[in-house]
């Protein structure tokens, strides 16, 4: 392991590689711990709690919603239970609606732009990966007026990253909000949105106080970020 990189030279890949003090000494002396072992260790779980209340604060769940969460090793993981939580509920008001669940099945929409993580959510779970074309004009993230044009009712969300890999644009929550909110007016059809925060969710709330991107907007119902990436964590956690 000699030959490896010197963690503190790694500037390109979105990792973390130093903690406070503080941190690192916690995370020492935990190390021996099995902690998904709730029972046994059940002050991670307290933790992991407050964590999650501490979250939902930040991303503005309105007072007296309810906010569920869990950590997972990365927003690899994270996107992939949005996803399913997507899917799932889909396929809920389809079956209530006396409708087909398999033809032609479920799609999801995102930019070009996106991470490969979102292509792979769409590939392990069986649903159709529609992916909205990028420009120069759009600045290289997924226009919501392009994206609105690719949704029906088997699409069972869109998701819309906030902080592109590639340049770090903020695609447009708000706007994609607004006109899905339109087409649920015009169609009935109730489509949600998945923010993908990886490399902004922890950015936008102290850089960006007041823009909409978060919870305060209806239409979002799951966030993932990366606590390894803005988070101030070691890889991997998300």
């Amino acid at each position: 392991m000699e030959l490896d990189g010197a963690p503190i030279l790694n500037v390109a890949s979105f990792v973390n590689t130093g903690m406070d003090e503080h941190a690192d000494k916690l995370f020492a002396e935990n190390v021996n711990k099995n902690l998904v072992d709730f029972d046994e260790y059940p002050a991670t779980q307290a933790i992991h709690t407050r964590c999650i209340s501490i979250l939902a604060d930040l991303w503005k769940v309105p007072k007296g919603c309810k906010a569920i969460g869990t950590a997972t090793t990365g927003s690899s993981e994270a996107i992939m239970l949005g996803g399913l939580a997507m899917k799932k509920r889909w396929q809920e008001r389809m079956k209530k609606a006396g409708k087909d669940i398999h033809k032609p099945g479920p799609n999801i929409v995102f930019g070009a732009n996106a991470q490969v993580a979102l292509e792979k959510f769409a590939r392990y779970f069986d649903v159709e990966a529609r992916l909205v074309p990028v420009s120069v004009e759009s600045k290289f993230v997924m226009d919501p007026k392009e994206a609105i044009k690719m949704i029906d009712e088997n699409t069972i969300g869109i998701i819309v990253i906030l902080g592109s890999t590639y340049t770090g644009e903020f695609e447009d929550v708000k706007g994609m909000s607004d006109l899905l909110d339109e087409y649920q007016e015009r169609t009935g059809i109730d489509i949600p949105i998945h923010v993908d925060g990886a490399s902004g969710a922890f950015v936008a709330p102290f850089a960006y106080p007041d823009y909409e991107w978060a919870f305060s907007l209806s239409r979002v119902n799951s966030i993932n970020a990366s606590g390894h990436k803005y988070g101030l964590t070691y890889p991997g956690l998300g």
